[in-house]
């Protein structure tokens, strides 16, 4: 098997699967295998996987926080896409994938989430979004988190090598403080394009006795989805490791009828011991671009109001059996 590339190497040759490398010359004949893309010389795209599932991720669990190339601010093996709008027109899926905090898993103390959101196409898999949560350390430490005030920030990346702090904001998603009293009070997120600042719609948790449920609207406030967890799933009713080690669905609902399809994925080790979760979005066929974002929304907001439990070293311990 090809080594993987050294950082060194990796900034003289080409991010492009599909160029091939500059013909090496005779100084440095014997180091081509280690600088040239492994997969280049095969006229294969790198996310196929050699006719595996796109997502496989070489050989990796495709869902559980083993995403390859988790290199430098971004996943540098994944294409970029240039348009998300464009992209979304022919999207069938998107994978929303929340990122280890590794201080919050040995000190208990509540960080602000980030997410990453990669868009599924016929074309292969695209890294798409850089989703930051910004709210204040007095709500993260007082207040539970299916009911603190927050903003979420989603940043279109380019490319790999674009610090995300610095790259230009998409959409911002607004959080208020909710404290979800039967059917008073009931949580949303308004979300609004950025640039031209205009409303896309909202996701709200409606009242419901067990199940998990959440509900999208579009620009006018009329009802689009609806996104049904049931309550009876091995993953929701058998405490905290069960909805780790199996998967949780929420059917996707327009009217009655089912059209879509989230999932919560099994949890990879490292997401075991921490709060991060991994979800997957089948999208309804007939979705707009607008819907889709507000389906993956409503997937942060899921995982929010039902998987965010305030844990603490001592119960990271217990659950590791130590």
């Amino acid at each position: 098997m090809t080594k993987p590339e050294s950082k060194t190497e990796k900034n003289n040759t080409t991010t492009d699967p599909n160029i091939s490398a500059a013909p090496p010359n005779e100084k440095n004949q014997n180091t081509t295998d280690m600088t040239m893309n492994p997969m280049a010389g095969m006229g294969m795209n790198p996310m196929m996987g050699m006719g595996m599932n796109p997502m496989m991720g070489m050989g990796m669990n495709p869902m559980m926080g083993g995403m390859p190339g988790m290199m430098g601010f971004g996943p540098a093996n994944f294409q970029y896409c240039e348009d998300p709008m464009k992209e979304l027109v022919q999207c069938t899926g998107a994978i929303i994938r929340q990122e280890i905090e590794f201080f919050e898993v040995i000190s208990g103390c509540e960080t602000q989430n980030r997410y990453q959101v990669f868009l599924q196409s016929p074309m292969g898999l695209k890294y798409a979004f850089q989703c930051n949560e910004k709210s204040g350390c007095c709500a993260r430490c007082c207040c539970p988190n299916n009911c603190r005030s927050l903003e979420i920030i989603i940043k279109h990346l380019t490319s790999a090598m674009e610090d995300p702090d610095l790259a230009n904001i998409y959409i911002k998603a607004q959080k208020p403080c909710a404290i979800g009293c039967f059917c008073c009070c009931r949580p949303y997120i308004d979300v609004v394009l950025h640039k031209d600042k205009k409303y896309l719609g909202k996701v709200s948790e409606p009242f419901t006795c067990c199940d998990r449920n959440a509900e999208v609207y579009d620009e006018f406030n009329q009802l689009r989805y609806r996104i049904v967890g049931d309550c009876c799933q091995t993953g929701l009713c058998c405490g905290s490791s069960a909805e780790k080690l199996t998967e949780i669905e929420f059917n996707i609902l327009e009217g009655r009828k089912n059209v879509g399809l989230m999932k919560k994925m099994v949890a990879s080790l490292g997401q075991y011991f921490s709060k991060a979760d991994t979800y997957k979005i089948i999208y309804p066929k007939t979705a707009t671009p607008q819907e889709k974002l507000l389906l993956i929304i409503a997937g942060l907001l899921i995982d929010y109001q039902n998987f965010e439990k305030n844990s603490t070293p001592e119960e990271n311990a217990k659950k590791a059996g130590l």
